[in-house]
């Protein structure tokens, strides 16, 4: 067991802190064309190379994301719950709790990823039924990565249950967390 090097905390994005303004992040490409933070390239190759090898399938379905795209995700979201009948306050504080508005998706810091079981492409709570899901929960903190929105947690990240977003942090941090049932704006705390 590793400590944490608590001068070297993990950057926190949510609602109540957005990415700060300097922030840059150098990108490399996976093998499907999306981008991830270079420092957590192989970790993630790793961990999804271990995951086959255990007999599954997983696909990366969502990784960095530029501030124009976090944009239109969050208003194609406010847009589908007008047209279903929420008033404008009511849409933009329920596509809140799925989709990050600008600088607060840590979509966008390349350290984030969506992955889904390829044989079921929906990205909802189901998706933890999956066996690669299981896997991965059971798995990424020794790749360095966590849950990032476990279940539970959702009044302290102001996200919703996603069972499929893995964020990147590093060893001894995702050790840490996983193994005490944090999330990561507690464990910043």
């Amino acid at each position: 067991e590793q400590t944490p090097d608590l001068e070297q905390l993990p950057l926190l994005v949510n609602l109540w802190n957005p990415l700060p303004e300097d922030y840059t992040v150098e990108l490399e490409k996976l093998d499907n064309g999306l981008q991830i933070a270079a420092e957590a390239r192989p970790a993630l190759e790793q961990m999804l190379s271990d995951c086959e090898a255990a007999g599954l399938d997983v696909t990366v379905c969502s990784a960095y994301r530029t501030e124009s795209t976090q944009n239109r995700l969050y208003q194609n979201k406010i847009a589908r719950l007008r047209a279903a009948g929420y008033s404008r306050e009511e849409a933009l504080e329920e596509a809140g709790r799925w989709v990050a508005p600008p600088c607060t998706s840590e979509h966008q810091t390349g350290l984030a990823v969506d992955i889904m079981a390829t044989d079921y492409p929906v990205l909802d709570e189901k998706q933890a039924q999956t066996e690669e899901q299981q896997w991965l929960m059971e798995h990424c903190w020794e790749y360095g990565f966590i849950l990032r929105y476990p279940e539970g947690k959702e009044s302290i990240t102001a996200i919703q249950y996603e069972p499929w977003h893995f964020r990147y942090v590093g060893l001894p941090h995702a050790y840490y967390i996983m193994q005490n049932g944090l999330c990561l704006e507690e464990y910043i705390d």
